[in-house]
């Protein structure tokens, strides 16, 4: 029995298992379970970053998350966050976006442009993956983002 320890644990595994998918030859007859809908994304992880304990008002926090809330928003209707969102564990890792990027340097621009990560108070790790196509994932908000 294969014993994990928290979310970069579980990540892992599942980055290994689908990298050495990706490797694999495409579906055939001889690898008949490879899905055949696979498609490149950087997953990034949102970890704590180096200011992340840092003493902080209500008020700044606040006004650091709606900036942080709006940069996901734009990054989602700009097409390049396939999916993101939080962890609930309250570890060190914060939250995950799966990034369509052209390569990781790419990816980790565009989380960088995050006012968190900006701040200090996350960090950012980023990973290549190979997971189904996600084109079909939609992400919803209530009304149109306020300027």
């Amino acid at each position: 029995m294969l014993l994990l320890r928290g979310v970069p644990a579980v990540l892992g595994l599942v980055s290994l298992t689908l990298c050495a998918a990706a490797q694999t030859p495409q579906p055939s007859d001889q690898f008949p379970d490879v899905p055949t809908n696979l498609k490149p994304y950087y997953i990034a992880l949102y970890v704590n970053g180096a200011n992340a304990g840092e003493p902080q008002s209500k008020e700044e926090h606040d006004a650091l998350l709606r900036k942080h809330l709006a940069y996901i928003r734009s990054q989602v209707e700009a097409g390049k966050y396939a999916l993101v969102g939080p962890l609930r564990d309250e570890d060190r890792v914060r939250g995950i976006a799966i990034i369509r990027a052209a390569s990781a340097e790419e990816a980790r621009q565009i989380a960088n442009g995050d006012p968190e990560i900006q701040a200090g108070r996350m960090a950012i790790e980023v990973h290549p993956g190979v997971l189904p196509d996600l084109d079909c994932v939609r992400v919803e908000y209530q009304s149109a983002p306020r300027r």
